[in-house]
């Protein structure tokens, strides 16, 4: 008969062997299973087209508090003015609302994660909304990213 089998083992050596044992299952896990703080790609762009809308916004809400009037105009008009142009005499006091880096096709638009440049739309005098073409690049269908003033918030197309 083997007598191993029936031999003490000292405390420590178990404790020491579940302990490994749960570390194994531990490494193990973090290689299957990803980390719940990964974000794909596709997720990171919308994240960081929602947060340009954001700042949009927000530089829009200080133009008119500080002027009284949304800067109407077209996209790239707008976002002149409010990147500190005094474009049409809407920006005298020169106030730089928001900045934002030229991409190479379009020097004097902002553009979504996709490359493709965010329309505003002034519905009203004093309300806009701000649209991203989302990932297919075209305006008016489901993937659109759009933030609403009215209801200071993204919206469903």
């Amino acid at each position: 008969m083997a007598d191993w089998l029936f031999k003490e083992i000292p405390v420590y050596k178990v404790y020491l062997g579940w302990l490994a044992f749960l570390l194994l299952l531990i490494v193990i896990g973090s290689i299957v299973s990803p980390s719940p703080y990964h974000i794909s790609k596709a997720k990171a762009q919308i994240i960081r087209t929602r947060l340009t809308e954001t700042a949009m916004a927000t530089a829009l809400k200080a133009y008119s508090n500080t002027y009284d009037v949304l800067p109407v105009g077209n996209t790239e008009s707008v976002e002149r003015i409010l990147a500190g142009e005094n474009l049409y005499g809407k920006n005298p006091q020169k106030i730089q609302f928001l900045n934002f880096k030229p991409s190479a096709e379009h020097s004097n638009e902002m553009v979504d994660s996709w490359e493709t440049p965010y329309e505003i739309n002034f519905p009203s005098t004093n309300s806009f909304i701000v649209l991203s073409a989302g990932k297919d690049k075209i305006f008016g269908n489901a993937d659109d990213i759009i933030f609403n003033s009215v209801s200071n918030d993204f919206v469903k197309p």
